[in-house]
């Protein structure tokens, strides 16, 4: 048996530890925001490549759901998402999707594929594609709405 003795300053900083270690990347801190321009323009366009081939008979061409199947741009989307990091959607994608054969898309058709997400839903594009690595991916979290675009 561990038995830890802290003062009560130290007390709080604990609490955090260990929550920090229980729950994991996905409810830390992101560093960035997928405002910052994390997903290449091209990438995206790969991507709604993948969404007409994989997602559309679902989730329909303008990515408005139906039928059991929620929006994936527009406000719902976004308010559903809100706060979350951007690794957590394609762990999403990764895992639940398509539903009739969950996982066998690529790593890098699901990546491209969040970037299409990401521009759907009016995020900005940058210089280089998002990232592969799960990790790099928990550090962006998604915000309550994109800035229109200038």
């Amino acid at each position: 048996m561990l038995t830890v003795h802290v003062s009560k300053t130290g007390s709080v900083a604990l609490a955090a530890l260990i929550a920090g270690l229980c729950l994991g990347p996905a409810f830390s801190a992101a560093s960035r925001s997928a405002q910052d321009g994390v997903y290449s323009a091209e990438q995206a366009k790969r991507g709604q490549s993948v969404y007409r081939e994989e997602c559309a008979k679902c989730h329909a061409e303008n990515l408005t759901g139906g039928d059991g199947s929620p929006e994936l741009a527009g406000p719902e989307f976004r308010a559903r998402w809100t706060g979350k990091t951007v690794g957590q959607l394609f762990e999403l994608l990764r895992k639940t999707m398509p539903t009739d054969d969950p996982g066998h898309l690529a790593i890098r058709q699901y990546v491209d594929l969040t970037a299409y997400l990401l521009q759907a839903n009016e995020f900005p594009a940058g210089q280089k594609d998002l990232d592969r690595d799960i990790a790099a991916m928990n550090e962006i979290q998604i915000p309550a709405g994109a800035k229109p675009a200038k």
